[in-house]
């Protein structure tokens, strides 16, 4: 692998491209997919149930994750985003989603 190689690796994780393709996903719309959220729901209960709660976390700090990505994607992208408060959603629910995951799984862990 050369170093062109690499360099053309990487150029498709330039924010644009990232931002097109989670567009194109249309990520946006998962936050009020019932499919999605049920899904999601029924995995985390179904693992914290059973007692594997180091999956639970997982799939907690996933779900989590993916819906704070969507609610800010939902508010729009760049400067209206900004000012249609998705950083702060991007920013609160992340830190939410990260201290969730962190007591599921390091800290309520047997």
């Amino acid at each position: 692998m050369s170093w062109a190689d690499i360099k053309s690796y990487f150029d498709y994780f330039r924010t644009d491209r990232v931002m097109e393709q989670l567009q194109t996903w249309n990520i946006g719309d998962l936050n009020s997919n019932p499919w999605f959220l049920g899904g999601f729901a029924v995995a985390i209960l179904l693992t914290y149930f059973i007692g594997w709660r180091a999956i639970s976390g997982f799939l907690v700090g996933i779900g989590g994750f993916a819906l704070v990505l969507s609610f800010a994607i939902g508010k729009g992208t760049g400067t209206e985003g900004i000012a249609g408060g998705g950083l702060w959603i991007l920013v609160g629910g992340g830190a939410v989603a990260v201290a969730l995951f962190i007591y599921l799984l390091f800290i309520k862990a047997e």
